[in-house]
């Protein structure tokens, strides 16, 4: 089965109290896929977590990885800062973004 979505690679760039999924700068995640959609945008939702980290794409593009607090959703998730839709992530086999 393949994926609808879009594969992104992104460098995290800031971690804040995620250290028991192993997230760190310069660590490099990929998205699979969609979730759920989320009730605020990415950049909403910053200023409410206490557990987060903050990743870009080779295009630039800002998002947010953070545990999930959902129904259809374990571990991280990845939301863009200016979308509601959140989608698996994963730690990379090493592509760099």
């Amino acid at each position: 089965m393949s994926i609808a979505y879009s594969v992104i690679n992104v460098s995290v760039t800031t971690v804040l109290a995620l250290e028991p999924f192993r997230v760190s700068v310069g660590s490099v995640w990929t998205t699979g896929n969609l979730l759920f959609r989320a009730r605020f945008c990415g950049r909403d939702i910053v200023a409410c977590m206490e557990r987060w980290a903050g990743a870009v794409d080779r295009t630039g593009r800002a998002y947010i990885l953070y545990p999930a607090d959902h129904p259809r959703a374990e571990g991280l998730v990845i939301q863009a800062l200016d979308s509601r839709y959140c989608f698996e992530v994963f730690p990379s086999n090493g592509n760099a973004v």
